[in-house]
């Protein structure tokens, strides 16, 4: 009688531990500050990234320094690509109704309008906070076996997002001071 007596406390305590952490568990992910810092961040980097490219002038979405770097627009498109990449294929997102086909196609585009630049960048960064987004806190230390630079976890791969775009977005600011004309002020607090 004892041992029953025993066991339904325990058990009875172990479901009462469950319900008592399941709100601080819904909590802590809402409030969880490394995915809010990063969401803030990265929507600092859009705008910081779309500054530079109101300053370079429609005439010059060709530029590239030397005929081996990447011009303007293929920075952007390069950012975009590598946004969709890391997301799907490392943080595991995979939206229903996504178009592979059609993106492959806009990132292998020659010759995209500002407007079109604009949409795809802006529409990159939608995809990489829609996947931060979706991944719960415990998921940021889960690993990834397969990133090409050994396993990582997706903490890491969150980081290399941005990471990846201000690299190139510094490239653009590069291209700016090349071509005379100042980049936009710093923004990346």
């Amino acid at each position: 009688m004892k041992t029953i007596t025993f066991s339904l406390a325990l058990l009875l305590g172990g479901f009462l531990l469950l319900i008592a952490a399941s709100p601080l568990q819904a909590q802590a992910e809402v409030d969880f500050p490394a995915q809010k810092e990063w969401k803030e961040k990265w929507s600092n980097s859009l705008a910081y990234t779309l500054e530079a490219l109101a300053a370079i002038p429609d005439s010059s979405l060709h530029y590239r320094p030397t005929a081996n770097q990447m011009s303007v627009q293929e920075q952007i498109q390069h950012i975009s690509g590598n946004v969709y990449g890391l997301s799907r294929r490392f943080l595991g997102y995979e939206p229903e109704g996504f178009d592979e086909d059609a993106l492959r196609e806009l990132l292998a585009e020659e010759d995209l309008s500002r407007k079109e630049l604009i949409s795809m960048i802006t529409d990159a960064y939608a995809f990489g906070t829609a996947a931060v987004e979706s991944l719960p806190a415990a998921g940021w230390e889960e690993m990834v076996p397969n990133f090409f630079a050994g396993p990582r976890s997706k903490r890491v791969i969150v980081y290399l997002l941005q990471d990846h775009a201000t690299h190139h977005r510094a490239q653009l600011l590069m291209y700016l001071r090349m071509m005379n004309i100042k980049p936009p002020r710093y923004r990346g607090w």
